[in-house]
């Protein structure tokens, strides 16, 4: 073969090649692969590639019509999914709260001991249903920080500092430390409720497990969890109500219920920020603010449990 007949089978060849369009580009490599999985199970072929410091999402040119068509129809149905499928923020920036969290629970377990003031911080802080129901609301809140032992504030302590980094990392960790007190002193308030007579309960065991209902509902709307179906969606969901079973059924002075509806109380507070607030994006001085008030409450419910 000479070479015009080289000539004329690479121009063939090339005429053959299939010519690709660019539907979405990105610095993020992670929306495209998400866009992709959305193009592949809708039938269309498509790939990623990298040309500088931007991704693209590429399929053949002869389908990018209809497919671009089908993926603005997919963001259109999906648009509050959309909002919550932010990328989690490092975990890292969970310690300080994380830190805060085990402080306060030291500081107050130490002020408990030396009966600091003269107080018995036990009977002042308990959660007591009749009391609370008779307007000691804070109660719900001074419960939290108290303990029955060292096992105990041991124990809660970290887990509660391990979920508590994990929230963080889906709302910033202001946000996440107020959510998880305010559906503590929920937990004890529905607690209370229950038992309607005399009961008395401590311990930062209902925050712990507000947390994990909390993480529950962030889990299964995770970017992660968009394309999974049946069971699998629903599986992160499942793993913290087997960790509520296996942490929170057990032990001589276990209160069941609080543990129950502190969890309950984390999932109703998770599905607030996921329909309601949407996961907002908050700034540095937000989170200030959250941190800020979560502390000036708990300080305020001792104030008030510690008054003569």
């Amino acid at each position: 073969m000479d070479e015009s007949d080289n000539s004329s089978a690479d121009n063939s060849a090339a005429d053959k090649a299939p010519s690709f369009a660019a539907l979405f580009h990105s610095p993020a490599i992670g929306k495209c692969r998400e866009f992709g999985l959305v193009l592949e199970a809708m039938g269309f072929d498509s790939h990623v590639t990298q040309s500088g410091n931007r991704f693209y999402l590429l399929v053949e040119e002869h389908l990018a019509e209809r497919a671009f068509t089908q993926l603005r129809l997919y963001v259109a149905e999906n648009a509050e999914k959309e909002v919550l499928a932010k990328p989690l923020r490092p975990f890292a920036e969970g310690y300080i709260g994380a830190y805060l969290y085990a402080f306060v629970l030291l500081l107050v377990a130490g002020l408990e001991s030396a009966s600091f003031m003269g107080h018995g911080w036990q009977s002042s802080g308990v959660a007591h249903s009749e009391k609370i129901f008779t307007g000691e609301w804070w109660r719900t809140i001074t419960a939290l920080t108290l303990h029955a032992d060292a096992a105990h504030l041991i124990g809660n302590i970290g887990f509660g500092a391990l979920f508590g980094l994990m929230v963080s990392q889906y709302i910033g960790r202001g946000a996440a430390w107020f959510s998880i007190l305010m559906a503590g002193a929920i937990g004890n308030g529905l607690n209370a409720y229950f038992y309607q007579t005399l009961h008395l309960s401590i311990g930062a065991s209902t925050m712990v497990f507000a947390a994990l209902g909390i993480l529950g509902i962030f889990a299964i709307n995770d970017r992660n969890a968009y394309f999974q179906t049946g069971l699998r969606r629903w599986a992160p969901l499942f793993a913290t109500i087997a960790l509520l079973g296996f942490l929170g059924t057990s032990g001589e002075r276990t209160d069941l219920m609080a543990h129950l509806l502190g969890y309950a109380s984390g999932c109703m507070v998770g599905m607030i920020w996921m329909l309601i607030l949407k996961r907002t994006d908050s700034t540095p001085g937000s989170q200030s603010t959250y941190a800020t008030a979560t502390l000036l409450i708990v300080a305020l419910a001792w104030a008030f449990a510690l008054s003569p």
